[in-house]
C-alpha cells in the first residue's frame, strides 16, 4: 500500500512540473492577452505587468512560487472572465457533476445489470441481442450519437430542448420542484447521450468476468449443494466476478470530475469540459492550467481507489 501511495505521488509531481512547462512552451505571449492590441502602449507598461505576474523572474523562481500557489488552490485570474479561476471551475464543475454523475449512476447500474443476465443467460436471445447493442453503440462516436439525439427528440419530436443546463436566466439557487423538473428535462438527452455509448463497457467487461467464475470448481460445488442459480449467482458468482469492474468503476469516477467534452460541446451544456474547450480557443492559460491539472488529480486518486479497492477485496493483489 505504502509503494502505490509512493507512487500516487511521484505522479502527481511530475504532472505539477508537466503542468508549469507545457504552458510556457506554447505559442503565444500570455501578458499581451492582457494588454489591449493599441500602438500607443508603451514598452514600460508591458513591462511592468510582466513584473506583476513574475514573469521576470528566473524559471526555478517562478517555479516555486508556481507550487505555493497551487497548493493554495490559486490560480490566478483568467484572463476571459477577468475573476478569480477557482470561482469559474466550482461553479462549471457543479454542472459536471450532476451531469456525468447521473449518467455514471445509470452506466453503472444498468451495464452490470445487462452483463450478469447476458452471462447467466449466456448463449440466449438476450445475450446475443444485449451484446449486439452494446457493440454497436460503443463502436459510435460520442459526438454523432449526441447530434442525432438533438436532431431525432428535440429538433423533429420536440420533446426535449436542444441544449444548455437550465432555461435561460434560471439558476440552480434557489433549488425548488420546478427548478428540479427543469433540470431533469434539459438532462435528459445529454445523459442519454453518456450513459448509451458507456453501457457496453460495463456489461461487457461483467458479461466476460461472470462467463468465466461460472465455470470455477467453488461454483459446481455451491450448485451441488442445493443452492439455486439465483443464491448462486448472488453470493458466489457476481461478489467474485466484480474485481474487473472495480478499475472500470474508479476510472469513471475520475471521468465525473474531467468531464464530457463532445456532449458537453453539442449540447452547448456549460461544464468543465465545455468551459476548457472554450479556453483553449480563448487561450486562457490560467483556467486550462488549473483543469488540467484537477482533472490530472481526479485520475491519479481514482488509479489509487482501485489499487487499494483490489488489495481489499482480494488479498492475492497484494501478495503479488
Amino acid at each position: 500500500m505504502g509503494r502505490r501511495l509512493l507512487n500516487a505521488l511521484v505522479t502527481l509531481f511530475l504532472v505539477l512540473i508537466l503542468n508549469f512547462f507545457l504552458f510556457r512552451v506554447m505559442p503565444g505571449n500570455p501578458i499581451r492577452m492582457l494588454i489591449p492590441q493599441d500602438p500607443s502602449i508603451g514598452q514600460d507598461y508591458i513591462d511592468e505587468q510582466i513584473a506583476k505576474f513574475g514573469l521576470d523572474q528566473p524559471l526555478y523562481v517562478q517555479f516555486f512560487t508556481y507550487l505555493k500557489n497551487t497548493f493554495m488552490l490559486e490560480f490566478g485570474d483568467s484572463f476571459h472572465y477577468k475573476e478569480p479561476v477557482m470561482n469559474i471551475i466550482t461553479d462549471q464543475l457543479t454542472w459536471t457533476l450532476i451531469l456525468v454523475g447521473t449518467s455514471s449512476i445509470l452506466m453503472i447500474v444498468i451495464g452490470m445489470a445487462v452483463g450478469i443476465i447476458a452471462a447467466w443467460k449466456h448463449g440466449g436471445m438476450f445475450d446475443s441481442g444485449s451484446l449486439a447493442f452494446s457493440l454497436f453503440f460503443y463502436a459510435m462516436p460520442t459526438f454523432w450519437l449526441s447530434m442525432m439525439l438533438v436532431v431525432v427528440f428535440a429538433l423533429e419530436l420536440n420533446l426535449f430542448p436542444e441544449g444548455g443546463q437550465l432555461p435561460i436566466g434560471d439558476k440552480l439557487t434557489p433549488f425548488t420542484f420546478d427548478t428540479f423538473t427543469d433540470l431533469l428535462y434539459h438532462l435528459a438527452l445529454p445523459a442519454a447521450s453518456l450513459t448509451i455509448g458507456s453501457i457496453a463497457a460495463f456489461s461487457i467487461i461483467m458479461r466476460g468476468s461472470l462467463i468465466d467464475v461460472m465455470t470455477e470448481e467453488y461454483i459446481t460445488t455451491a450448485r451441488a449443494k442445493g443452492l439455486s442459480e439465483g443464491m448462486v449467482l448472488k453470493d458466489h458468482a457476481v461478489p467474485n466476478a466484480m474485481l474487473p469492474m472495480v478499475t472500470l468503476i474508479a476510472m469513471d469516477l475520475a471521468f465525473v470530475v474531467g468531464g464530457a467534452f463532445q456532449t458537453e460541446i453539442v449540447f452547448n451544456y456549460k461544464g468543465i469540459g465545455w468551459a476548457t474547450v472554450q479556453a483553449t480557443y480563448q487561450k486562457d492559460y490560467p483556467f486550462l492550467q488549473a483543469a488540467f491539472l484537477i482533472i490530472a488529480i481526479a485520475v491519479i486518486i481514482a488509479n489509487l481507489v482501485a489499487d487499494l479497492m483490489l488489495i481489499y477485496l482480494d488479498p492475492r493483489v497484494k501478495m503479488g
